[in-house]
C-alpha cells in the first residue's frame, strides 16, 4: 500500500466532507466544490489502487486494509456517477465522511505478515470480491439515501423548513432512489455470494460450510431480499423501507469492520 498517496485520499476526502457541512450549514459555499473535491480524492484513489494491483496483483483484494480501500474506492466511485443525473451534494455529506474513515482505518488494520496462498491468487479472487464490495457499496449508498429520507420526513412531519432541509430532495424522489439502488444491490450481493460459494466449492470443496461471513451474508440477503420483494409486491415504502435499508447495511458494515476479529474465518485472512 503507498502509504503517501492513501494519506493524501483520506486526506481530500476529509476536506471534501468539511466543505460538503459547509454547504448545507452556510449558504455562501460553492454547491459543485464538495463533488469536485470528492472527485479529485477519488482520482488519487484511484492511483493508489493501481498502484496496489500492480505490485500485488490478485492479493490486493483479499486483506481487510486492502479491502477497505477497494470498497470506499467503489462506493465514492458509485456516488459520483449517481451525483452525475440526480445532483445529490447532500448524500455526498454521507459518503464523504465514510470514505475518509474507510481509508483512515486502512492504516489502523494490523495486517501483519499475512500472505495470500498462491492458490487464492485466481480469476476468482478479484470477480467474488469486486460484486460483493459493488454490493456493499450501493446498499452504502441506500443507507445514505435513507438516512436522509428519515431526517427530511422528521423536518417536514415537525413543520421546520431549515436551510439545510432546503437542500434536501422531496421524500418522493428519495424513495424512488432508494428502490434502484436496492435493484442494483441486491442482484450485486446474489452474484456475490454465488462467486464466493463456487470458489469454496472449488478450492476447499464444500460450497457452502456455515463460515461465519457466509452466515451474516445469508441473514443479509435475505433480509434485503424480503424488503425487495415487499416493495415490489406489498408497496412498502417511505419511512419503513428507509429503517429496513438502514438496519440491513448497518449489519453488513458491522460484521465487515468487527466480525472477523469476533467471529474468525477465512474471509478475515484465515485462508485454510
Amino acid at each position: 500500500m503507498d502509504a503517501l498517496l492513501i494519506e493524501l485520499t483520506a486526506a481530500v476526502y476529509l476536506i471534501a466532507a468539511g466543505s460538503l457541512f459547509l454547504y448545507l450549514f452556510r449558504g455562501n459555499v460553492a454547491s459543485r466544490l464538495p463533488a469536485a473535491l470528492l472527485l479529485a480524492g477519488f482520482a488519487v484513489h484511484s492511483v493508489a489502487l493501481s498502484r496496489l494491483f500492480v505490485s500485488q496483483g490478485f492479493a490486493a483484494v483479499a486483506l481487510m486494509g486492502d479491502a477497505l480501500l477497494f470498497n470506499s474506492w467503489l462506493m465514492v466511485g458509485i456516488y459520483l456517477l449517481i451525483h452525475l443525473k440526480y445532483r445529490l451534494t447532500v448524500l455526498g455529506g454521507i459518503i464523504a465522511p465514510l470514505a475518509f474513515l474507510m481509508t483512515f482505518a486502512a492504516f489502523a488494520v494490523n495486517r501483519g505478515a499475512t500472505e495470500v496462498p498462491p492458490g487464492f491468487q485466481t480469476f476468482w479472487l478479484p470477480l467474488h470480491v469486486t460484486l460483493a464490495f459493488l454490493g456493499n457499496a450501493v446498499f452504502a449508498l441506500a443507507f445514505g439515501v435513507s438516512l436522509i429520507y428519515l431526517l427530511q420526513e422528521r423536518h417536514l412531519k415537525h413543520k421546520k423548513l431549515t436551510l439545510v432541509m432546503k437542500r434536501f430532495p422531496p421524500l418522493e424522489s428519495l424513495d424512488r432512489l432508494n428502490y434502484k439502488l436496492l435493484m442494483w444491490g441486491f442482484p450485486l450481493m446474489t452474484l456475490g455470494i454465488l462467486t464466493g460459494s463456487l470458489w469454496a466449492g472449488i478450492h476447499w470443496g464444500d460450497y457452502w460450510s456455515w463460515d461465519p461471513r457466509q452466515i451474516s451474508s445469508a441473514i443479509v440477503w435475505l433480509l434485503y431480499g424480503t424488503l425487495l420483494h415487499g416493495r415490489i409486491t406489498a408497496g412498502l415504502r417511505g419511512k419503513k423501507a428507509a429503517l429496513l435499508t438502514m438496519v440491513g447495511f448497518c449489519v453488513v458494515l458491522g460484521y465487515f469492520l468487527w466480525g472477523d476479529a469476533i467471529f474468525p474465518s477465512r474471509h478475515g485472512g484465515r485462508f485454510e
